[in-house]
């Protein structure tokens, strides 16, 4: 087992992102803060399995979880690393230099989400935070890790990534996010693409893209790369996007068993219950409904 998830806390956010899946499916997840009992017992569960790290939440604001102090030094006492993904708020005390240079001891990875890259995108697909303060905190993190590193060249300090999502309202940005990640010591960018799940499908129109113009925004970060060689791009822009413009599609055939998500991830809920299914229409939307069904899987192909 790779990594698990937590869903520590799912309706817990600063942001109201319109993208985010609790604004698709508009209810909240309704399970409440995952107590940190329930945390423990998961991990310990498989970190003889070969586990390498825990992601908490992914949807809510992980640092807002009121166990999250608890969950890092429990993670660090075990040897096994988080993999955090934040927006970029950094709330209470994670956004002094003490709580940044802790989080950067004892994660493996920091990525950032990135929905907007001026004023007027920025406010609209990340309400709740300033595109100002958004980026003085990224690059406040990325000069705590360097003097980390400077200090102790043996220390084990994360990596700082951005997971931006590519829609409508960042298209006219890409090569300036590139050309700043390069400049402020960005190690790596995920370009995602949108994902939908039926209950939100009313925003595609408003932010999906094409796959033709997903072609093209490849294209161009792909002749990009010579000129910001130090930034390695990745994520599901680079997997091929469908003409709806949502993550490629992997068939499975009936009887095939699994998909590969099995091996390497298991999602803990709130209350202890396993998820092993990736689907988003699953998890969040409506089982009853056409894409959640293994072989209609936007996530498979990843």
């Amino acid at each position: 087992m790779r990594r698990l998830t937590l869903l520590t806390n799912p309706d817990k956010c600063n942001l109201r992102c319109p993208l985010c899946f609790l604004n698709q499916r508009g209810r909240p997840f309704g399970m409440g803060e995952m107590p940190l009992e329930v945390a423990k017992a998961a991990i310990e569960k498989y970190a003889e399995s070969g586990l390498r790290e825990v992601i908490p939440s992914t949807m809510g604001e992980p640092l807002l979880y009121s166990k999250f102090s608890e969950l890092l030094d429990f993670c660090g006492a075990v040897d096994i690393p988080l993999n955090l993904t934040t927006n970029g708020s950094f709330p209470g005390i994670w956004g002094t230099a003490a709580g940044m240079e802790r989080l950067l001891l004892a994660c493996s990875d920091i990525k950032v989400s990135c929905m907007g890259f001026d004023g007027s995108a920025f406010d609209e697909m990340m309400p709740g935070l300033s595109f100002g303060c958004w980026r003085a905190n990224v690059e406040k993190l990325l000069a705590l890790a360097g003097d980390l590193q400077k200090s102790d060249n043996s220390a084990r300090v994360a990596t700082v990534s951005l997971q931006v999502t590519v829609q409508k309202k960042i298209l006219r940005s890409v090569p300036e996010i590139l050309r700043w990640a390069e400049t402020v010591g960005i190690a790596r960018i995920k370009w995602n693409l949108p994902v939908f799940i039926s209950a939100g499908e009313r925003l595609r129109g408003e932010y999906g893209i094409s796959g033709p113009v997903a072609n093209e925004i490849r294209r161009e970060l792909e002749s990009l790369q010579a000129q910001y060689p130090r930034v390695r791009c990745e994520g599901s822009l680079f997997f091929g996007a469908d003409t709806a413009g949502a993550m490629p599609v992997r068939k499975i055939a009936s009887g095939e068993g699994p998909c590969d998500f099995f091996k390497d991830e298991i999602w803990i809920l709130p209350d202890g219950t396993e998820e092993r299914c990736p689907n988003p229409e699953r998890r969040f939307g409506d089982r009853t409904k056409k894409g959640a069904a293994c072989e209609n899987c936007m996530l498979l192909g990843r």
